[in-house]
């Protein structure tokens, strides 16, 4: 039997200033993402890797809107929630 290794959440200031507003807003989006955070934290691998801008980073998908989080040694760090359409827009290079 192997013994999985536990990773440690992250949420910056920015990501917990989401999250309130969504507790506001959006308490059913809220609860869904919160059941992905756990599946992201007990398998960071699960999103898919990103390029270019987003290059480091990897999204899921909570349909109609995207998680973004980053993977640094044994730590999952949130970094941004928002619709698809809005999403990669904010990260889009000139």
């Amino acid at each position: 039997m192997s013994q999985e290794q536990k990773y440690t959440l992250v949420v910056p200031p920015e990501f917990e200033a989401i999250l309130k507003k969504l507790k506001r807003k959006k308490p059913g989006i809220l609860a869904l993402l919160v059941k992905k955070i756990d599946k992201v934290v007990n398998s960071p691998i699960l999103g898919k890797p990103l390029r270019n801008t987003l290059r480091n980073y990897r999204r899921v998908h909570i349909d109609p809107f995207v998680l973004i989080y980053e993977i640094h040694l044994m730590e999952v760090r949130l970094i941004d929630f928002d619709h698809h359409d809005k999403i990669y827009k904010k990260y889009k290079f000139n």
